[in-house]
């Protein structure tokens, strides 16, 4: 359920039957060619700074969204403190037994800084199995500045990398499923949120991390791509179209240090 935390409501679930496996230029192909809210008399709102808002009118328009056209990618990227807490954690008791806690806190003790991804859909390594907390330099690197302008790739975890204002150091993934250890194991049958939302947990200097720029998913090479699900297992069966993989995906990074872009509803 890709909103069922209470910090995951820029999702929005709608259910129905909006296509099929066809990919674009087939005959046959169904998918969504435009979203558009409008008013039935209880129309979609959302929460914003200045209070809430109507969503009526709000359209998106493309080429069409298929998983068997395209594979997943990334659609926004915001950089965040940590703080003393996560905010927002949990809000469906039936999911929190098995998945929570999955947080920076639970997993490293909590970190200095909160990338947050928001995919176009699900991220996972095959489409079947879940993508587990010491997967990022499998599939992701975070893009910052040097002192010289260059450009630094954070491509490992648990290295230290010098960046204009400092250090920086990537943790890990964290918002998927529980830590190592209690009998949870880091492997095909590792339980995980399977949301539209990823963290990069990382610690380091405040003026290193404003120096962060991208966060890159390379889908190639050295780089596993990702899977909306429906992708191909870890063993394909010959002759069944499965999810496409993701495509290259460089997203720039919205740095919220000092103003966090954040709603809350809570009394």
């Amino acid at each position: 359920v890709p909103n069922w935390e209470l910090n995951e409501r820029n999702t929005v679930v709608v259910f129905g039957d909006f296509g099929n496996r066809g990919a674009p230029g087939e005959a046959d192909a169904v998918y969504p060619a435009k979203l558009e809210i409008v008013d039935d008399g209880t129309p979609l709102r959302f929460l914003g700074p200045d209070g809430e808002e109507s969503g009526v009118g709000l359209t998106w328009e493309g080429q069409g969204a298929t998983g068997y056209g395209t594979g997943s990618q990334l659609v926004g990227a915001k950089l965040n403190h940590v703080g003393d807490a996560t905010a927002g954690e949990g809000g469906a008791p039936v999911f929190e037994r098995a998945l929570l806690p999955n947080d920076d806190f639970a997993l490293y003790g909590g970190g200095d800084f909160r990338l947050r991804m928001l995919t176009s859909g699900g991220f996972t390594p095959t489409g079947i199995t879940g993508l587990t907390p010491d997967a990022y330099e499998h599939h992701f690197r975070v893009h910052a500045t040097a002192e010289d302008g260059s450009t630094v790739l954070l491509s490992e975890s648990g290295v230290d990398y010098r960046v204009a204002g400092g250090t920086l150091r990537v943790l890990g993934l964290a918002d998927l499923g529980q830590p190592l250890g209690d009998g949870v194991v880091y492997d095909d049958c590792y339980a995980e949120d399977v949301d539209n939302q990823i963290d990069i947990i990382l610690e380091g200097d405040d003026a290193a991390a404003r120096s962060i720029t991208h966060v890159e998913v390379p889908s190639s090479g050295d780089y596993l791509p990702l899977y909306n699900p429906g992708g191909p297992g870890p063993e394909p069966f010959p002759g069944v179209r499965y999810s496409e993989p993701s495509p290259y995906d460089l997203e720039p990074v919205v740095i919220a240090l000092d103003d966090p872009l954040r709603v809350s509803n809570a009394p």
